[in-house]
């Protein structure tokens, strides 16, 4: 699906589990849209395990809308042990000098080290070229209104961003996902690879390269050096 921005364009290819977010639809309708499927991906899960779920979502697509989101999935699945799991897919893409060419993923990994010491992070390889990863667990507050009390409280998540270098302008794509399932973190890691390998910079084979201006016809992977 293409992301049409004031940013450059975006396309993702995301896999079976993941939904796109409706940005502009209604809070209620949005969450009475999510758990009607709750409902019907998951009939023997409990009300408090759909409920948890759906505030969950909502919680952290308002705070990804907050920090400027210009893609937002929501992703459900199945466990191996049958729970129900969910994270949240938000991307960004901010304006930023990227350095000389093929250098940004090395750098951006040694600036998220040394922000983040307890993170594990490093530098990976994708179609579009190579990229900044760093995975760390975090603390996020959960007001109390989300569950109808007056106190807040905070939950604890495991966060995964990849950062890679836009190849025609100075921009930084950040795709970020978030889940407060962390015991079932390895499970999630191969469904997140094949989401991250489906971020791209030009259209798939289906759309029409003519579209596209001259400079972003060759092989994309010459902008990175």
């Amino acid at each position: 699906m293409p992301i049409e921005t004031t940013f450059p364009t975006l396309w993702l290819t995301l896999p079976a589990g993941f939904t796109t977010v409706d940005l502009d639809e209604d809070l209620g309708d949005r969450m009475a849209h999510a758990a009607e499927s709750l409902d019907a991906l998951f009939p023997n899960a409990i009300p408090e395990q759909k409920l948890s779920a759906v505030i969950a979502a909502e919680t952290a697509l308002q705070a990804q809308l907050r920090e400027g989101a210009v893609h937002l999935s929501s992703c459900l699945v199945r466990a191996e042990d049958g729970d129900p799991i969910h994270g949240m897919l938000a991307v960004f893409v901010r304006p930023q000098e990227l350095g000389p060419r093929g250098t940004y993923a090395d750098r951006a990994a040694e600036e998220l080290a040394a922000a983040w010491p307890e993170a594990d992070v490093g530098v990976v390889e994708l179609p579009i070229g190579r990229a900044a990863l760093a995975a760390r667990e975090l603390t996020v507050p959960v007001p109390g209104a989300v569950w109808g009390v007056p106190d807040s409280t905070v939950s604890t998540v495991r966060q995964l961003e990849l950062l890679i270098p836009y190849p025609w302008s100075p921009h930084v794509v950040a795709a970020v996902f978030t889940t407060e399932d962390i015991d079932h973190w390895d499970e999630w890691l191969p469904l997140l690879a094949t989401a991250f390998r489906g971020i791209a910079f030009h259209p798939p084979r289906d759309e029409n390269l003519d579209q596209l201006p001259p400079e972003q016809w060759d092989n994309i992977r010459k902008a990175f050096g």
